[in-house]
């Protein structure tokens, strides 16, 4: 489906709905976009390191993690 076929078709959907409550959050969603799935830019290089390391194999399994906990708890 193309973007404007795609269009077309929620704005048919929508001028079928006689649900206040549903299109008020159909609104709110299409206002909040932006808002909703924004990643602050300082979590940005954070999230791209964690990537990078990840393939480099630069990690620890949660086995692995949980039993340095635990030995850090002890000590």
């Amino acid at each position: 489906m193309t973007l404007v076929e795609l269009k077309k078709s929620i704005h048919e959907k929508v001028d079928k709905l006689n649900d206040p409550d549903f299109l008020e959050f159909v609104n709110t969603m299409i206002a909040n976009k932006e808002k909703v799935f924004q990643i602050p830019e300082e979590h940005l290089a954070s999230i791209e390191q964690g990537g990078r390391d990840i393939k480099k194999g630069d990690f620890i399994t949660l086995e692995e993690f949980e039993k340095r906990y635990e030995k850090w708890l002890k000590d």
